[in-house]
């Protein structure tokens, strides 16, 4: 079973927690004022939290200007606890560990694994067991594991994987018999539009486009991430481009993402120069080599791609999409390209950027889970991570 016994339940310790998450170093006047306590209440809780190592003392702040005795600060206690984070893509596992702060701790990305139901639980459990050897350095250990997935993710459950056979087995329900820690399992997307909402940007309404074997788009409105029905929004890779074209794994004809995923995008140029293997690196020596078949290949690509970006901009009139994409991290004039196919006023004013999280993006939104849930905090924004 599960166990809940991380989570903060007193909602007004939720309300001091989230205050000194954000707003760190802050003092018990400044939190009293912020959210409306009596200073009675925010001193008890604070003592509370203290006791329980989650927040910490570190030193004396400046007095008011009416004088007077200056004030204790305090901060989050970012080493009370472990944040593990995993992306399984179809041919890739990356892990990530951090303390309760975002900072990174350990980051790896291993290549050319091809993750299957019979493989993934003992490819979980490799890097679970790794990590429980150092977790007894922190006082709560590992306080979550939050799994991102390529494909179709409601309430924890897989149901839709085109790239791999993860919606064949109930992982969820196979990590929670194994494990005692809280497990989050989300769609890729969407972890990266959390990461995104938590970890770079104070916009509250954006869009985080994760493009690579598939697209999918992870979607910010008002802080709150929207899922739609089953878990299903954000899945503009199926979106019909081409009508009657060419056939997807989901069964429609002419996706998106069968003309301008970055996995396609390789593959022509792969078949046009008849390569034996190409990676994002060898497309951008390509590109900036100014290859005439490069530059016809990208210039489609973003022609299509600017397609699908326009009706998302008109359906959802985001502030801000991040673009996470191993092709336009080494290529950033795509955006640029992608930009000059965007002529309607529906789309004025709304940023097209480049993740600063990159490919971790997923990673951090894992992260972002993990971390609400041990401190009980619905609105997490954290703006130092590294």
């Amino acid at each position: 079973m599960v166990t809940d016994k991380y989570v903060i339940r007193e909602q007004n310790a939720s309300l001091v927690m989230e205050q000194i998450v954000q707003h760190a170093p802050i003092s018990r006047a400044s939190l009293s004022s912020n959210i409306g306590l009596n200073k009675a209440t925010v001193s008890d809780i604070t003592k509370k939290l203290l006791e329980d190592k989650l927040i910490e003392e570190i030193g004396i702040g400046a007095s008011s200007h009416s004088g007077g005795r200056k004030p204790i600060l305090l901060q989050l206690n970012k080493k009370a606890g472990l944040s593990i984070a995993i992306e399984l893509g179809y041919d890739f596992i990356s892990t990530m560990v951090t303390y309760l702060d975002g900072e990174v701790v350990f980051y790896n990305k291993e290549r050319g694994t091809f993750i299957t139901k019979e493989n993934v639980l003992s490819h979980i459990a490799s890097i679970i067991d790794k990590y429980e050897k150092i977790s007894n350095l922190t006082t709560y250990g590992i306080i979550g594991i939050g799994i991102a997935i390529h494909g179709i993710v409601n309430d924890n459950n897989i149901l839709f994987t085109p790239y791999y056979d993860l919606d064949k087995i109930e992982l969820y329900e196979e990590l929670t018999k194994l494990y005692p820690y809280p497990i989050h399992i989300e769609n890729e997307a969407n972890l990266t539009a959390i990461g995104e909402s938590t970890f770079s940007t104070e916009f509250n309404n954006l869009i985080s486009l994760s493009i690579h074997s598939g697209i999918g788009a992870g979607i910010i409105i008002d802080g709150q991430l929207f899922t739609g029905l089953d878990g299903r929004a954000g899945e503009v890779g199926h979106s019909i481009l081409y009508p009657n074209g060419k056939s997807c794994p989901c069964g429609n004809k002419g996706c998106l993402e069968q003309y301008c995923s970055d996995k396609v995008l390789l593959e022509q140029l792969k078949d046009r120069k008849q390569l034996s293997d190409v990676t994002p690196d060898l497309l951008a020596e390509l590109y900036y080599a100014h290859d005439s078949i490069v530059l016809e290949i990208v210039q489609q690509h973003c022609y299509n791609l600017s397609k699908g970006i326009n009706n998302i901009m008109t359906f959802f009139a985001p502030k801000v999409i991040f673009m996470n994409s191993s092709v336009i991290r080494r290529i950033p004039e795509i955006l640029s390209l992608i930009s000059d196919n965007l002529e309607s006023s529906f789309n004025k004013d709304i940023i097209i950027e480049n993740s600063s999280l990159g490919s971790k993006a997923s990673l951090f939104g894992a992260t972002a889970l993990n971390i609400r849930n041990f401190l009980n905090i619905s609105h997490l924004k954290i703006m130092n991570a590294e």
